[in-house]
């Protein structure tokens, strides 16, 4: 799990005398690795992948890496040390980067996010909300700086608060070190449970997927025509959906539609789910409709 970084020693032993509240890591160098150059090169997702192949960040099947898999598995684990989730990783919400556009990265930069693929675990109203997927962030969090191929992990507890692991997320050497120490603590006659549920903890639940709150950003390309917006809204605020902000990217000399992109205040996964499958049916929407998280 994140490479090179001892983030499972960190968490079983430098941090036992703590109670774990949130865990935010960036976990696939692969991943971070496209969406850094696509962020600073504005390059497209297919080009920066073969790219990212060629340099041997990525594997010939990238399924894994950037669909978010890799990620969930290693943000189970580390969830299953900290809280005692004993779960699967369809049980958890998963999306990767492949719809990744340059008029997100466009929308970023307008409003000084970048975008990582986050895996996220905390606590919430006594259950465990695990979830991989691309976020926004501010530019000025410590995580938005974490480029390329590197990993880092966040983990907020009770009485250290919040602490940071960052090194190597992918390559020989960083997981030649990890193996090795693993097999140094063998030989040393260390028999550690593997995972937090072989600790006596109590399994912890995790919330349903359409439960999870949080702030969105939408994308909706549309035909540039009277009442598009007002309907789009009205549909927004039927669904207690409450807008934060709106843009409207210019049109091309010539061109019939445009793109218009939202954020939201915290928000419901179900409320927004609704929202996207009402306005694809829209006959002036042009596309289906695409979503990203907000972290803060």
């Amino acid at each position: 799990v994140a490479g090179g970084i001892p983030i499972i020693k960190a968490l079983r032993e430098g941090l036992s005398a703590n109670r774990v509240e949130k865990i935010v890591g960036i976990l696939n160098g692969t991943s971070n690795y496209i969406l850094t150059d696509m962020m600073q090169n504005n390059s497209n997702f297919e080009d920066v992948l073969k790219k990212a192949q060629s340099l041997g960040y990525a594997e010939a099947d990238p399924t894994f890496d950037v669909d978010g898999i890799d990620a969930a598995h290693k943000l189970l684990i580390l969830s299953s040390i900290a809280y005692g989730v004993h779960g699967n990783p369809e049980d958890i919400l998963v999306k990767g980067i492949r719809k990744i556009s340059n008029e997100d990265i466009f929308f970023a930069k307008e409003f000084d996010y970048t975008i990582k693929l986050l895996g996220i675990s905390k606590i919430t109203d006594g259950k465990a909300e695990l979830r991989v997927h691309p976020a926004l962030i501010n530019k000025d969090k410590i995580i938005a700086e974490v480029d390329g191929v590197m990993n880092a992990v966040s983990i907020n507890c009770d009485a250290l608060n919040e602490s940071m692991y960052y090194g190597p997320g992918a390559g020989g050497d960083a997981t030649a070190s990890a193996v090795i120490a693993d097999l140094i603590d063998i030989a040393k006659g260390n028999r550690n449970p593997m995972l937090g549920y072989a600790q006596n903890f109590k399994k912890m639940e995790l919330i349903e997927q359409k439960n999870i709150q949080t702030k969105y950003y939408l994308r909706v390309k549309v035909e540039d025509r009277t009442g598009v917006l007002a309907s789009i809204t009205n549909v927004m605020s039927q669904n207690n959906i409450s807008i934060d902000s709106f843009l409207q990217k210019p049109r091309n000399k010539g061109e019939k539609h445009t793109t218009l992109y939202f954020t939201t205040h915290l928000s419901l996964e179900a409320n927004i789910k609704r929202v996207m499958g009402i306005l694809e049916n829209f006959e002036f929407v042009l596309n289906r409709p695409f979503m990203i998280r907000i972290e803060e």
